[in-house]
């Protein structure tokens, strides 16, 4: 699909959004074969990351709201990826650790991942990369500064 001319007048929030949209549908065809959505994967490959991560820190660090994060890591564990256990330090916070069983799994997806980056990035020079990143390091803030606005005047009221 090239839609090139059409997104030199179309909104930045509509080209995020449709950049967003279509990196979710190639991904979620390249993580059937493993059994994964998007989302399953990002959390995942969280855990593997950083083993010992309570759930509030995995939400943030994948850019998911709590309640879809729990409900995430919950078939994670269900299909015997991650384990859940209580934190020694806090009494009521879990922690999440990646199960032996799953590391061949993460070990095929740090392959996908990197695969995924390649294709992505292809074309790219890598100045063009870093300038990219920058503005959406930008727009990122902006949006941060828009809900702090919004939720100082909430808190304010």
């Amino acid at each position: 699909m090239q839609l090139k001319a059409s997104w030199k007048t179309a909104s930045l929030s509509h080209v995020i959004t449709a950049v967003k949209s279509r990196m979710r549908q190639v991904a979620g065809r390249r993580l059937a074969p493993y059994g994964l959505t998007p989302q399953q994967f990002q959390l995942l490959m969280a855990v593997a990351e950083k083993d010992g991560r309570c759930h509030g820190d995995l939400a943030r660090s994948t850019w998911m709201d709590k309640p879809t994060a729990t409900r995430i890591l919950k078939t994670l564990q269900d299909r015997g990826l991650v384990l859940a256990a209580a934190d020694p330090a806090h009494r009521r916070r879990v922690l999440f650790h990646l199960l032996p069983e799953a590391e061949p799994l993460v070990r095929q997806l740090r392959g996908f991942r990197q695969s995924m980056r390649e294709g992505m990035e292809q074309g790219l020079a890598p100045e063009d990369r870093d300038r990219l990143r920058d503005i959406l390091a930008s727009v990122m803030d902006n949006l941060d500064r828009m809900d702090e606005e919004l939720t100082g005047s909430a808190e304010g009221k």
